[in-house]
């Protein structure tokens, strides 16, 4: 039985419920050029990519075609988004308690997202949880990211632990994908963004952190 020595965790949908928030930067935007808004639910289903293609697909599901210089755009929902203090009422259930439990056993921690580097830092030093994590990218830290699994790979070199001793949990097709492509299991939490059928694609999937010391378990891995 292999000993856990590293895991690394998506960030929205995964450890925290971050659409509320990313809702109310992209409508605040959309509103500003006369778009309808969009519903919690549209908000979960364009992200996972990165903030360039969600916001990309915010403005292509509310008028159709792109501006022609989109960049500002961009800007402009980051400036809304950073402006906008993160919840601890977003971090899931038993999430907190999952690190610390791990964290102490001397597991290393990792966060790999697409989300842009500073806002992944901005959000998880407002949720107090930064203090847990050994190595922490956001989509631009590398120059790939999920699905490719360079992505991976790079906060597994950043843990300093070796691969058959890591497990990937995530919320959706790219972290199963950049998983896979890393060589390592990909436990996937279906209270995510991620899509059903895509997600049965994952070694193992779970309702929340309170079944992830069993998944684990079911995959081999010990704390000894």
């Amino acid at each position: 039985m292999p000993r856990l020595q590293g895991l690394i965790f998506d960030l929205d949908g995964t450890l925290v419920d971050s659409a509320p928030i990313i809702r109310q930067a992209m409508n605040k935007v959309l509103h500003e050029e006369g778009r309808r808004a969009l519903t919690l639910d549209e908000v979960k289903s364009v992200v996972g990519d990165g903030l360039m293609e969600a916001l990309q697909r915010a403005f292509k599901m509310t008028g159709g075609a792109l501006p022609d210089e989109f960049f500002p755009y961009v800007q402009k929902y980051i400036s809304c988004y950073r402006n906008t203090k993160a919840d601890p009422a977003q971090i899931y259930p038993h999430a907190l308690t999952t690190l610390e439990r791990y964290a102490k056993a001397g597991v290393k921690l990792g966060v790999c997202t697409n989300k842009s580097e500073g806002s992944t830092y901005q959000v998880l030093e407002e949720l107090n949880l930064k203090r847990y994590f050994t190595f922490i990218a956001g989509g631009d830290t590398f120059t790939v990211h999920k699905p490719n699994p360079d992505h991976v790979y790079g906060v597994i070199t950043g843990l300093d632990v070796p691969r058959e001793g890591c497990v990937f949990i995530g919320d959706g097709r790219n972290d199963i994908l950049a998983a896979r492509g890393a060589k390592i299991p990909c436990i996937v939490m279906t209270h995510g963004y991620g899509d059903e059928g895509g997600n049965e694609a994952a070694d193992i999937l779970i309702g929340g952190f309170d079944e992830l010391a069993d998944a684990l378990n079911k995959l081999g891995y010990s704390l000894g």
